[in-house]
């Protein structure tokens, strides 16, 4: 499926070639469709497909960041992205706020906020649509705000505590307003086990892609974060960052569900598998459903990273501008 400026290869597409400035995609052999690498910012490959090396050479060169996907499992398994940004000063910048107590729990305080402030307004929108039973809501609601309250005096240990209470209270009262036949009861994932939660692990997969090479496009390091502490592998910042974008993608996902967009049978259990999955002609549905909504949302998840690494510049005396900075 494609859309201006994002490319997905799933099911249908077993081989990708490039041909000048355009890749061609095929199935056993059979041409199924030409793109051109321009306007192409980002391309999202699920499942098994053969590249060329030159594919990668091509992508990478012209800035389109590849991101390889387990549409089964919605996980993240690998990305490829041009060269490395230059300005090393905002890296150092990044560390030092990291390694400095303050400045890390100021920056973790916001995004706890922004990610509760969130859910509450979730909850509410929720309330005012009408469910039967609206006290899971209503209790989820205050007990949020008062977490919220906490919020600008908490340590790092206990603004983790606050994040992970209040999630749970929020998908536990996500349940009221969503069809009792989809079987959600709260978050779980690796894997998922029902239909919500497998739309959500790939929802959140392709956002915490895209703000992953959104931090490396301007200059950060995803690796070095504030409210996620470092561990290795994991890209510790943009953690931090999608967290406050998690309810987005819950009202979204609500929605999807609330209109029958998405059914029970669109998703699969079989093959002995312990997991719940989207099946293949779901998920090519799913992909323009998500185009049309990160679309509205990308200027501004843009504009943040480059907010981000101007704030810590500031920290950094006769340091470069970054480049491209909004």
């Amino acid at each position: 499926m494609r859309a201006v400026g994002s490319l997905y290869v799933d099911a249908g597409v077993d081989e990708i070639r490039a041909d000048g400035r355009t890749l061609t995609l095929y199935r056993a052999g059979r041409l199924e469709g030409r793109v051109p690498v321009v306007p192409l910012e980002r391309v999202v490959i699920a499942g098994n497909v053969r590249l060329e090396a030159r594919v990668l050479h091509l992508l990478a060169g012209q800035g389109v960041a590849v991101h390889f996907v387990s549409a089964r499992q919605g996980r993240w398994k690998a990305g490829v992205y041009g060269p490395e940004h230059g300005h090393v000063h905002l890296r150092v910048a990044q560390v030092q706020a990291h390694l400095d107590p303050a400045r890390c729990t100021a920056l973790a305080r916001r995004f706890v906020a922004r990610k509760i402030e969130r859910q509450i307004e979730n909850l509410h929108a929720w309330l005012a649509s009408g469910p039967a039973d609206r006290k899971p809501l209503a209790d989820a609601r205050s007990g949020l705000a008062a977490a919220l309250e906490r919020v600008p005096g908490a340590d790092l240990e206990t603004l983790r505590g606050l994040e992970g209470a209040s999630a749970r209270a929020y998908f536990q009262a996500m349940a009221a307003v969503l069809p009792a036949g989809l079987g959600f009861s709260g978050r779980n994932r690796r894997p998922p086990r029902d239909p919500v939660n497998a739309l959500l692990s790939l929802a959140y997969t392709l956002v915490h892609a895209e703000w992953a090479g959104l931090l490396r496009t301007a200059g950060l390091d995803p690796a070095v974060g504030f409210l996620h502490a470092l561990e290795y592998g994991r890209e510790s910042l943009a953690c931090d960052l999608v967290e406050p974008q998690r309810p987005r993608v819950d009202r979204w996902a609500v929605d999807l569900f609330r209109r029958g967009v998405f059914r029970g049978g669109d998703f699969s259990r079989s093959g002995g598998r312990a997991g719940c999955w989207l099946r293949p002609a779901a998920r090519q549905r799913f992909y323009p459903e998500y185009e049309t909504w990160a679309e509205a949302l990308r200027p501004g998840w843009r504009r943040e990273c480059y907010a981000l690494a101007a704030e810590l510049m500031g920290e950094v005396q006769h340091a470069q501008p970054v480049p491209g900075g909004e």
